[in-house]
This record gives C-alpha cells, sequence and structure tokens, in this order.
C-alpha cells in the first residue's frame, strides 16, 4: 500500500471515529435521539471503582429505563491505568434499583420504580432493563430514570455507589415536540412527590401530597444468593418488572 493511500485511510478512519463520538455526544440530548443517557463513576478510590450508566429511551414506545452498574480497580503495576480492570465480586455484592420519573408540567415525581436486584453469579456488572409496556404509565410528557448502582466493599462493610439521572425523555416518542422541556434536574436527597396512573399527585388521608426521598443505598448488606436476586444465563443483563410507586406507598 502506497504512502498516499495509507494516508487518505487513515484520514478516513479519523473522520469515522470523529463521527461515531458526535454521534454519541449527540445521543445524550432529548432532541437529537431516540434515547438518552448520563455515565460516570460514582465512587473511586485505588481498590474499588464503582460507575453507573442510566437510561431512558421509548423501547417500544412506552418508554424503557435501563441501569448499568461496574465494579472495577486499577490496573498493577503501578496503578497507572485507574478503574480499567474489571473486579469480580461474589454473588449478592453488586445492587441496582431502576427509578422511573415523570415531569408533570411543573416538576419532578416518581411514577414508578423496580425493586433492588443482585448479582446471583460472579462477575463484574450488573444490568437492569424496566419497560412501560404499552404507554407511559403515568401519562404523556417528560420522562427519566435514575439509576441507583452500588458495590459492596468488604473492606469498609458498606455499599459504595450512589444516583445517577439518565437526562429527560419526551415519552411516548412521537410527541416529542409537544411540550416545554423541564428545566429542573431531580438529585439525590431530593424530597419529591408521586404519580398515580392517570397522572395525578398521590395524597394521604388528609388531602396531603404524599413524598418519596430519592436515592438511599440498600437497608441491608450483601443479599445472599435467592433472595430476589437474579441474572439471565449469567450474562449479567437483566429484566427488572417495574412496579407504579403510588401503589407501594398506599399500601
Amino acid at each position: 500500500m502506497s504512502t498516499r493511500l495509507r494516508a487518505r485511510l487513515l484520514r478516513s478512519l479519523i473522520t469515522a471515529a470523529a463521527g461515531a463520538m458526535a454521534f454519541v455526544l449527540l445521543g445524550a440530548t432529548p432532541a437529537a435521539a431516540h434515547y438518552v443517557y448520563q455515565e460516570g463513576h460514582l465512587y473511586r478510590t485505588n481498590d474499588l471503582c464503582v460507575h453507573e450508566r442510566s437510561e431512558i429511551s421509548h423501547g417500544d414506545g412506552g418508554g424503557y429505563s435501563r441501569v448499568d452498574t461496574s465494579a472495577t480497580t486499577y490496573v498493577a503495576p503501578g496503578g497507572t491505568f485507574p478503574c480499567a480492570l474489571a473486579l469480580a465480586k461474589p454473588p449478592g455484592h453488586i445492587a441496582s434499583k431502576v427509578v422511573v420519573m415523570a415531569w408533570n408540567g411543573s416538576a419532578w415525581y416518581v411514577c414508578a420504580e423496580s425493586s433492588w436486584l443482585y448479582n446471583d453469579y460472579v462477575g463484574w456488572q450488573l444490568i437492569l432493563e424496566s419497560w412501560m409496556h404499552g404507554h407511559p404509565w403515568c401519562g404523556d410528557g417528560y420522562y427519566g430514570t435514575m439509576g441507583h448502582g452500588y458495590v459492596w466493599n468488604p473492606a469498609t462493610k458498606d455499599w459504595k455507589g450512589g444516583q445517577l439521572w439518565s437526562g429527560h425523555h419526551w415519552l411516548p416518542d412521537h410527541s416529542l415536540a409537544s411540550a416545554q422541556a423541564p428545566a429542573e434536574v431531580p438529585a439525590a436527597g431530593d424530597e419529591v412527590g408521586v404519580l398515580d396512573a392517570s397522572g395525578a399527585e398521590v395524597l394521604d388521608a388528609d388531602g396531603k401530597p404524599v413524598t418519596v426521598v430519592l436515592g438511599g443505598a440498600p437497608e441491608f448488606g450483601p443479599s445472599p444468593a435467592g433472595d430476589t436476586v437474579v441474572s439471565e444465563d449469567g450474562t449479567g443483563v437483566v429484566e427488572a418488572p417495574l412496579h407504579l410507586t403510588s401503589e407501594l406507598v398506599t399500601q
């Protein structure tokens, strides 16, 4: 191959890679693609790094949420490559949860959530996928995923990780341009209301709004195998059934 041809091929590859990166970056905005996500490290030390990716998308039209939780560590020797080596964890030592939030025009509310789920195999990653099949469960509007991801640290005997907001996406997907995008961003520790299946605010017996606090680690330590611990063929990708939060808080 001639030097000129090699140079032209290299420029083509660089251009293609730049285009692919631009697509990934654009995919993180609601107007640019059918999925929105954010990712990053929620905990980072020489021994343990906890990485999370939270996504909201149209899925089959009704809405799809995904949360990836990963455990990594530094590559020896010298720790020159932080968080680059997969760190296998025993069953029950990776915990994740999906919380689906909906914008009612003035504030973010919790719409639906999964249970806490744990790895039931030795592995470094747990991926949860949840669907609101058919139609968005709390009415048309902007939705987002508050992903929960934690890894048990045996050295400190506690959960390390946190929550990550996906960004927002209009659901159902075909109505993207029909509403004003919310300016607020929910955060872990916020006290927020709950919506029911009609998109109405849930009230208690005294007519006051029912609220929940976003975020928080699992209440207990590593879950033993068989205790709400699921996986699919050992791959680490599992379906996490959703439950309407309004039904959970009024039981």
